[in-house]
């Protein structure tokens, strides 16, 4: 596992950095392939803050967690990778085997430019041909509110999850 720590209010020590290596190297034994993952760590005087994410293939898995301790936040996001890629494995797999083959099942994908203009924030990545349910897996290993992609007909969509559970599309022409 490549493990690239970055933080905000805390300094990260070695004892950190071994640690959180320690705890997503378990994640390993899930791929073919070394796993490349990016973690910001935001610490202030009340609550700690992890935030995890993981390329693979053309998805991103994604983990946050606020706790008082730090090293119970970092506990909960490898858990909460760790039942993610337990859970969503075949899928995975399945689909990448369909477009790309095996050998192809983790290719890392470049980080998304962040701009800064009067916006808050903002995120350039391109968008990926997938269908409505390999989107829908994507919006569910992010635990994003909505996931932007193009379909089968390169129209770009949106899924969502509404509020009874269900999911909602939103399809441009």
């Amino acid at each position: 596992m490549n493990v690239d720590v970055s933080s905000r209010g805390i300094k990260i020590t070695s004892d950190v950095k071994d640690y959180i290596n320690k705890k997503l190297s378990r994640l390993d034994r899930f791929t073919q392939r070394p796993l490349n993952a990016k973690v910001m760590l935001k610490v202030d005087a009340k609550k700690a803050k992890v935030e995890v994410t993981i390329p693979v293939g053309k998805l991103l898995i994604r983990a946050e967690e606020v706790d008082n301790e730090l090293f119970n936040a970092v506990d909960k996001c490898a858990q909460r990778l760790e039942a993610q890629l337990k859970n969503n494995k075949h899928k995975l797999v399945r689909s990448l085997q369909e477009k790309q083959g095996i050998n192809d099942l983790f290719i890392p994908e470049p980080e998304p430019k962040e701009m800064i203009t009067s916006a808050v924030k903002i995120k350039e990545y391109k968008l990926e041909i997938l269908s409505f349910d390999e989107a829908v897996t994507a919006l569910e290993l992010t635990h994003h509110s909505f996931y932007v992609y193009k379909d089968e007909d390169e129209h770009v969509c949106v899924v969502y999850q509404r509020e009874d559970g269900e999911y909602g599309l939103i399809r441009t022409f």
